[in-house]
């Protein structure tokens, strides 16, 4: 593809309409119950065979977001449901999930495939790693710098698309369980409670650091690469991407408006520049695209919509105010004024310009200016003059998108009418109609009139020929029922364009892999500790344990504590990072040249490097399985162990557990839940000025940090060694409650996380979730003991977590 795709979100009809009609050569919209925004607009099959049709006669392509996780119990009735979306006819579907993508394409072989951001791909190695799966395009991280893109460009031929504009997650897409940690809804199955969108408190060494205002310590501003579009094009990105699939039409008709103009021209007018911050904005920036400013990603005063930043308050007076600012808005606007204590609005009834950079906002007589302070903040978060000429753009048929068609009118006497239609030389087509018959006296039938007459169609007359005998007689009904057969013969014949991938009705690759699966035999539990320190090995010392996994900080070296752990009699293992970016591939050398007995891979960029060693590896739960078609996938990739995804509670482990080889699962049966990982490092953005290392000056290693939440619950933040930061939950996750039915499954391979413990607690808890495994003290003695150990007490966290999340969106 030579061309740019600009490609914008759509939740309902009309936010088509606006994208379609305002520039939008691609849209993409959410597969009822299957997409990652499930509080959108569910569409019927018939809703979305006539969003698909409407799109392609304009030219617009269509695609199916299904970027969600795929439970097993699930796979057998997404069959049928997948040739139904199939025969609709979309141009790809975004897929998250590795089973539902090998599902897809063993039902469709030649359906259109992207890999969505869900599945944290950041680096060429990643890509190279899913292209076996029959990805044609694969949707970046937003973590990534316009160089670290062009590094990818310069290593794949697959198609990139990137984000451009909307919100941005503070959390890497996909490796976030913050709402199902908080809230039990899961933003890998389209749940996001949008926690990162609240405040918390932050502290310090036990102590609270206020922060003057400043709490909403997660809340990035939303992304605007308007000035990066010519890079981007530049560096070969093939689609841009819009975010908002839960914004208005008006959004979505600004947005692709001011991107259609800086594509195709380079440039972006000061009208539609307000227009995006008006329309939805927490305030704008470019995100990771520029590379890394921790100072810089994260408004920490407010975290919803508070649109464009006019000026602060000089003076107030009544029901006047005075501002420091360039921009004079328009009569109606909304304006909201705020400080750290206060946030007023109202409808502006008149502005003017008082002197240079002094503007004079007059409002009603019922609003008091003088509840506004001085310095305050002054925003326009609303427009109806701006919503109204944005609306007309898809509302008005006189400026729809229209496609242009030759018409060719041949009315000789004696032979029948005829009239040609087409796009193009290929795409054209000719009706015929009744013999032309000699006219009894002259006519003059408003024939360039009736023809020109396209306003319901897709299409406008681009050139018209009309060859008529000029005694000839015809009747305008019978041009207008010619014309409109042919319009009709056009659109068929431009919508065959579309194929219909063939559909295999009897795909058996559910089957096929169930089969693989093998009935574990008995074996002896073995239990493995995964320590994040060197101090914590000692603790584990002639403790009944096999196995144990090395997660430490930077510049910590591994080898001393493998050669350990080997006089301990253990295998000793290394953990990857949780992401894999450009330019970290020697983190992945370190540990191939430390020779450890086995490798805990956290993402596919490491899988993709690693499984050209003879390494054994292990797969860890950031891979996200969740159903037997990914874990098969990832087995055939050379892992021999995996931990299933954090997303399931117990009934949809054991569902997994059940149709699969669960002696190749391990199961944690203590740790950390990891809610956010972020690339915004809260250590250095709060604790310092730096922008990045070595500006922070290593700040994460000085102080211990803790986060408080809206519940009034303490979380762990921790640094890893490309200082991407993990929240994890205070309260540790307890599986003790399941250890006897996965057994009975067939489950012998158990994990301890560790996390800042120390020695002597380290000792505690192992001895004691030891003593459990092998049964010389009960369960349930066991599960009273250990709460007694944790800091913040101890939970079940989501694996009891039956409750199924009820959306209450209002059905139209």
């Amino acid at each position: 593809m030579n061309k740019s795709e600009l490609l914008l979100p759509v939740g309902t009809k009309e936010m088509l309409a606006a994208a379609i009609h305002n520039g939008a050569d691609a849209v993409y919209l959410g597969v009822p119950g299957w997409n990652a925004r499930g509080r959108t607009e569910d569409f019927s099959l018939d809703d979305l065979e006539e969003m698909i049709t409407y799109a392609h006669l304009r030219d617009v392509r269509v695609f199916f977001a299904m970027n969600v996780l795929v439970f097993e119990r699930e796979l057998e009735s997404l069959t049928p449901y997948i040739e139904e979306l199939v025969h609709l006819r979309p141009d790809a579907f975004i897929i998250q999930d590795v089973g539902l993508a090998r599902l897809i394409h063993s039902i469709a072989p030649d359906q259109e495939i992207h890999a969505s951001t869900q599945m944290t791909i950041s680096s060429s190695e990643a890509i190279e790693m899913v292209s076996s799966l029959g990805f044609k395009r694969v949707v970046l991280a937003r973590e990534l710098s316009l160089l670290q893109i062009q590094r990818i460009k310069e290593s794949t031929s697959i198609e990139l698309e990137v984000f451009i504009h909307g919100a941005l997650c503070i959390s890497y897409s996909g490796q976030c369980l913050t709402s199902e940690s908080f809230g039990g809804r899961s933003a890998n199955r389209g749940q996001c409670a949008q926690s990162c969108r609240l405040p918390y408190k932050l502290f310090v060494d036990g102590k609270e650091q206020k922060q003057q205002g400043y709490q909403y310590l997660f809340s990035p501003y939303d992304l605007c690469a308007v000035d990066q579009i010519k890079e981007l094009i530049e560096i070969g990105v093939t689609s841009f991407k819009v975010e908002g699939r839960l914004k208005s039409p008006e959004y979505v008709a600004a947005t692709a408006k001011a991107y259609r103009n800086q594509i195709d021209t380079g440039t972006i007018t000061k009208e539609q520049k307000e227009a995006l911050n008006i329309l939805f904005s927490r305030g704008l920036s470019t995100g990771f695209l520029k590379g890394i400013n921790h100072q810089t990603l994260v408004n920490g005063y407010f975290s919803n919509h508070h649109g464009e930043y006019l000026g602060t308050v000089i003076k107030a007076d009544q029901s006047t105010v005075w501002i420091k600012s360039e921009v004079i808005p328009a009569p109606g606007d909304g304006i909201l004024f705020e400080d750290e204590k206060n946030s007023n609005g109202s409808r502006l009834y008149n502005a003017t310009k008082e002197s240079r950079g002094i503007v004079r906002l007059e409002f009603s007589n019922q609003f008091k200016a003088t509840d506004i302070n001085i310095n305050s903040r002054t925003y326009r978060n609303d427009s109806p003059n701006l919503e109204k000429e944005l609306r007309k753009t898809f509302t008005d048929r006189q400026v729809e998108k229209r496609i242009p068609v030759q018409i060719t009118l041949n009315a000789r006497v004696g032979t029948p009418l005829t009239l040609e239609m087409g796009t193009s030389a290929e795409m054209r087509v000719k009706v015929e109609g009744t013999l032309v018959e000699k006219a009894q006296k002259p006519t003059a039938p408003k024939i360039e009139k009736e023809l020109k007459a396209l306003s319901s169609t897709p299409y406008y007359a681009g050139t018209l020929s009309i060859n008529v005998d000029d005694d000839s007689f015809i009747q305008e009904k019978t041009i207008r029922v010619l014309k409109q057969e042919a319009i009709e013969k056009l659109n068929e014949k431009r919508l065959q364009q579309y194929k219909e991938p063939k559909v295999f009705q009897n795909a058996s690759l559910i089957e096929e892999v169930k089969q693989k699966a093998r009935a574990g035999a008995t074996n002896t539990p073995q239990l493995s500790v995964l320590i994040r320190n060197p101090k914590q090995l000692d603790a584990l010392e002639n403790l009944p344990i096999q196995k144990v996994i090395m997660d430490f900080d930077w510049g910590v070296d591994h080898k001393p504590s493998l050669e350990k752990a080997k006089t301990f009699g253990f295998k000793a293992g290394i953990a990857t990072l949780r992401i894999h970016q450009p330019g970290e591939n020697h983190y992945l050398k370190k540990i191939e040249e430390c020779a450890p007995d086995f490798v805990l891979v956290r993402n596919l960029g490491a899988l993709s490097i690693l499984k050209k060693t003879d390494l054994p590896l292990f797969g860890d739960y950031s891979l996200n399985v969740t159903n037997t078609l990914s874990a098969d996938w990832f087995f055939e990739q050379g892992l021999s162990l995996i931990h299933p995804s954090w997303d399931l509670n117990s009934t949809q482990l054991f569902e997994l557990l059940d149709t699969s080889n669960a002696p190749q699962f391990e199961i944690a049966l203590h740790q950390y839940i990891p809610a956010f990982h972020t690339r915004h490092c809260v250590f250095a953005a709060l604790l310092t000025n730096g922008r990045q290392f070595p500006e922070c000056q290593k700040i994460c290693q000085a102080h211990q940090v803790e986060i408080l939440d809206h519940k009034g619950e303490r979380h762990f933040l921790q640094s890893d060694a490309e200082c991407r930061n993990t929240l994890f939950v205070g309260k540790p996750q307890s599986a003790l409650k399941l250890l006897r039915t996965l057994r009975e499954k067939g489950v012998y391979q158990f994990r301890l996380e560790m996390l800042d413990d120390s020695i002597e607690n380290v000792r505690k808890k192992v001895a004691l979730y030891a003593d459990a495994l092998f049964e010389r003290i009960s369960i349930e003695k066991a599960i009273s003991l250990a709460g007694i150990e944790e800091k913040y007490g101890l939970s079940e966290g989501q694996l009891f977590n039956e409750n199924t999340w009820i959306n209450r969106k209002k059905k139209s």
